[in-house]
């Protein structure tokens, strides 16, 4: 899928999560997302929705920018905490 095919909004919103709650990502379109996610550490917000298009639908991805215990470090790393369809071609 192109860039051009995606749109990405930082705004969050309960009708946002309620259509991507109905929305299970398989990992290839997961992986579509992850490849626009922001700078996390630059990301001033705590979410970012993510919009992909899928048979011609827009579907909403949601991720949460949360702080990750790495020893001295608290860097933020992106979590999506959706469900994701894996098929076995996907494994």
């Amino acid at each position: 899928m192109h860039s051009s095919d995606r749109k990405r909004s930082s705004e969050s919103s309960s009708s946002a999560r309620s259509q991507s709650s109905k929305f299970i990502p398989n990992m290839a379109q997961l992986q579509q997302a992850i490849e626009d996610l922001p700078d996390p550490e630059t990301w001033s917000e705590k979410t970012y929705v993510c919009t992909i298009l899928v048979e011609k639908k827009q579907k909403l991805l949601e991720f949460t920018r949360k702080r990750i215990n790495r020893g001295e470090e608290s860097p933020y790393r992106w979590v999506y905490q959706g469900r994701v369809l894996i098929r076995k071609r996907d494994s």
